[in-house]
């Protein structure tokens, strides 16, 4: 029996689902309902202090799903997804990068009319206030994100050491990438706390009498009501629910539910609800009522690795801090307590660069990038999305490669020890280094995520019944990719004098093509950055949704998260989906008026 009746029932209290609960209930006459897994983390220290989000690994405020073992990589795949208000943007880092001009105007030459990049650039401008060095601002949005300058020498080595080698600084707000910058991070200046979906959009509106928000409410599935006649459209009468309690319920929605629950639980619920392959669901006993085999496809996600470099005694790193040695540590909380300072207050990752691979702009480079693109077409089969969209990725990924001005690789600098290659993940080596992690910025390989059972009540609220493949490096371009990149950052990390002149003597260990590839394999792994399996794209190039965010085969369900995207962004996705949810709450809002 249904016990509470919305206009509007929002999916997932995250990154998009809290910008649009802050955007559609701007309409007083529109009752609105967002319904989160998690808990309201909002007063947790861990959650609110900068250097502190490491300890959000493994904890109440994400879900960890577990990755199939990868043929190509060595290293195990845990995912985890933000289980709480504010979704990842309540656990990851901080970083706050946009993405290039190039990859947002490909969305909409894959039939999303209206998504370009003028128009994308508009919305994300509409979330955030970005506070400058000297107390400049930009922008008045709800996120408060700040951007430092780059005052360390290591800092100022990196980007001055990548100018003279002829890459120009970037803003990497701007569309335009190919070059060294210092990222914004979202951090109150303010308070030196991280700003959030929860604290930037929900906060300042939670007493808006048309605005019901229930965390720690799991919802099973979408209740959809088949089409009444062939041609017609089925019908989101509602969502059931798991409450508090533990008990069963059911929640009606009078107008519109939408999904945004994340890149594996979106296309989760759409399956539990009868939307997906039809051989999927019948195998697990689920109706069919929108035969869609492209649902949970198109799994996309950033690979990377890393190169750590031992440097002089005399360079100031913070790897005393990453060590955890007491001292360092009370200094460090010490700073952030007084001032706001030191690296309880910053995610100690914002200096980086997004670059193209010079090699493929030479003579030499374009036939040896001609013969890797030939061998394409033969590994189609190693993709999960439809030919038609393969052909379409190609296009664009072959006049990217060949583009100076935009990037193929997100590069990471940091100050202290990174363990790519360390005995495990928490290890951390004596003396002083800096680290260069190294991220391909369009993988070819696409992988995908499914239910494995019809038990929607049962595994609500767990890891359970899904499988994720995310078949990293399947396509064998990405790891000819990487481990160029691998061996580029040996090399200008040595050569670029700035940088050079900090290092201890250091052999070079990548000049060989298939050292680099080894390497690869064994130290690479997923970032936190999962897109596209609940693509936004015609129906008959692998799409789940259409430009107006409804699926398929339906009239009033939606989906607006990182699942959308067609294509995984050149670096972090938190600026991403503010931007994409903006942009998707303003058409939502157009057409519920």
């Amino acid at each position: 029996m249904s016990s509470e009746s919305y206009d509007v029932v929002i999916v997932g209290g995250g990154v998009a689902g809290l910008v649009l609960a802050n955007r559609l209930s701007e309409d007083p006459n529109l009752q609105v309902a967002v319904l989160e897994s998690g808990q309201d983390r909002s007063g947790d220290p861990n959650t609110l202090t900068p250097g502190a989000w490491p300890l959000l690994t493994h904890s109440p405020s994400e879900w960890t799903f577990q990755a199939l073992p990868q043929q190509e990589l060595a290293k195990h795949v845990a995912i985890p997804q933000g289980r709480a208000l504010g979704g990842s943007s309540a656990i990851n880092s901080f970083i706050f990068t946009s993405t290039s001009k190039s990859t947002v105007d490909f969305w909409e030459k894959l039939g999303n009319v209206g998504w370009n990049y003028e128009a994308y650039e508009k919305a994300l401008k509409k979330s955030y206030t970005l506070h400058k060095p000297g107390g400049v601002t930009e922008g008045s949005g709800p996120l408060q994100l700040t951007l430092h300058s780059a005052e360390g020498p290591l800092e100022k080595a990196w980007i001055e050491g990548l100018e003279s080698l002829g890459f120009a600084r970037t803003d990497p707000l701007s569309g335009r990438l190919g070059g060294p910058n210092i990222a914004a991070e979202s951090i109150d200046p303010k308070t030196k706390q991280r700003s959030y979906a929860a604290n930037a959009y929900l906060d300042p509106i939670r007493s808006r009498p048309n605005l019901t928000v229930l965390p720690e409410t799991t919802v099973a599935k979408v209740l959809l009501e088949r089409a009444s006649s062939d041609g017609g459209k089925a019908v989101a009468k509602g969502v059931q629910i798991i409450s508090k309690d533990g008990s069963l319920q059911s929640i009606e929605a009078r107008k519109e539910v939408i999904i945004s629950a994340g890149a594996i639980n979106s296309p989760r619920l759409l399956e539990l609800s009868g939307v997906g392959g039809s051989e999927l669901l019948q195998r697990l006993g689920i109706d069919v009522i929108v035969d869609n085999p492209h649902v949970g496809e198109n799994l996309q996600n950033h690979v990377f690795t890393g190169i750590a470099f031992e440097v002089l005694e005399d360079v100031k790193t913070i790897d005393d801090f990453f060590r955890q040695e007491p001292e360092a540590v009370n200094a460090a909380m010490q700073a952030y307590a007084t001032q706001g300072t030191g690296p309880m207050s910053t995610s100690n990752m914002i200096t980086m660069a997004q670059l193209p691979l010079p090699e493929f702009n030479t003579e030499e480079g374009r036939k040896e990038l001609d013969q890797l693109f030939g061998a394409l077409d033969t590994d189609a089969k190693t993709q999960t999305t439809s030919p038609a969209y393969l052909a379409a990725h190609k296009e664009f990924m072959r006049t990217l490669f060949t583009d100076p001005s935009d990037a193929l690789g997100n590069y990471v600098f940091g100050q202290a020890y990174a363990p790519f290659d360390g005995p495990s993940p928490t290890y951390r080596a004596p003396g002083k280094y800096i680290s260069v992690a190294i991220e391909l910025s369009h993988p070819f390989s696409q992988g995908s995520t499914h239910i494995t059972s019809a038990d929607a009540a049962k595994n609500a609220g767990t890891s359970e019944g899904v499988v994720v493949d995310c078949r990293f490096l399947s396509n064998p371009l990405d790891l000819e990719v990487m481990a160029r990149q691998v061996r580029f950052v040996e090399d200008l990390v040595t050569r670029a004098e700035p940088i050079a002149r900090n290092l201890k003597p250091y052999t070079k260990r990548f000049t060989d093509l298939d050292t680099a590839k080894a390497y690869v394999g064994r130290t690479a792994e997923g970032a936190h950055h999962y897109t596209g399996t609940c693509a936004m794209m015609s129906r008959e190039l692998g799409g789940v949704v259409d430009n107006r965010l409804r699926v398929y085969g339906t009239s009033n369900l939606r989906v607006l998260d990182a699942s959308i995207l067609p294509l995984e962004p050149t670096a972090n996705t938190q600026a991403v989906v503010y931007g994409i949810a903006e942009l998707g709450a303003s058409l939502i809002k157009e057409e519920l008026h």
